[in-house]
């Protein structure tokens, strides 16, 4: 019942900061759960969202409209939270590295928009979704190591994004393509919680104006 106080207490960015990654997650949940002939070691999750499969199972528009729907909902969604961190942050380096998650942010909506039924327009922004996973991540934590009081956030942010590549380049598990995008995806929403609870806790403050100020 605290943490839920705490939950209700918090401002309505940091809860949407909080909330966002949940609703592709259930999406998924629901659509894979609804397609009886989903195969994890077959099919890659785009084809959750496409429109005019139906070998999958007969809900596949339903499938289509949930999966499609949450990747927009929440891609739109980190895109606000970003952009709210970004009026937040007075330090310009930060700034940078949290425009290059929203960007990130944008390419997730877009695999929504242009499902796989769209082909090229899918690959175009599928490709630099999980490419820009661990560049935009590593960007901010570099730029947090430069500061002597940040040190140790800009560390774990690195740490995320050499987890990144490990899940994208590693040689030693062939891994399903849906469970690589999986894996990828959960890295990025990991880090947005850690940065988001760096925040909500305060440790973001070398980089955050002051709430005394405005």
């Amino acid at each position: 019942m605290e943490q839920l106080e705490k939950f209700r207490n918090m401002q309505r960015e940091t809860k949407i900061g909080f909330l966002a990654p949940l609703v592709t997650i259930l999406s998924i949940v629901v659509a894979t759960s609804i397609l009886p002939n989903f195969d994890w070691a077959v099919n890659p999750l785009s084809d959750l969202g496409s429109w005019y499969r139906t070998d999958l199972g007969s809900l596949q528009i339903l499938s289509a409209v949930l999966f499609n729907g949450g990747l927009i909902v929440t891609g739109v969604l980190i895109a606000y939270f970003m952009v709210w961190l970004i009026k937040q942050s007075n330090d310009l380096p930060t700034k940078i590295g949290f425009l290059f998650f929203t960007g990130t942010a944008m390419f997730l909506a877009g695999v929504g928009v242009f499902s796989e039924d769209f082909s090229i327009l899918h690959i175009w922004t599928a490709v630099p979704f999980f490419f820009s996973i661990p560049i935009s991540i590593g960007i901010v934590g570099l730029v947090w190591f430069r500061l002597s009081g940040m040190r140790t956030i800009g560390v774990v942010s690195i740490l995320f994004s050499l987890l990144s590549i490990l899940i994208m380049f590693q040689p030693w598990i062939e891994l399903s393509i849906a469970i690589f995008e999986t894996l990828e995806a959960l890295v990025a929403m990991g880090w947005l919680w850690f940065v988001n609870y760096m925040q909500y806790t305060g440790n973001l403050s070398q980089v955050f104006i002051s709430q005394d100020s405005l």
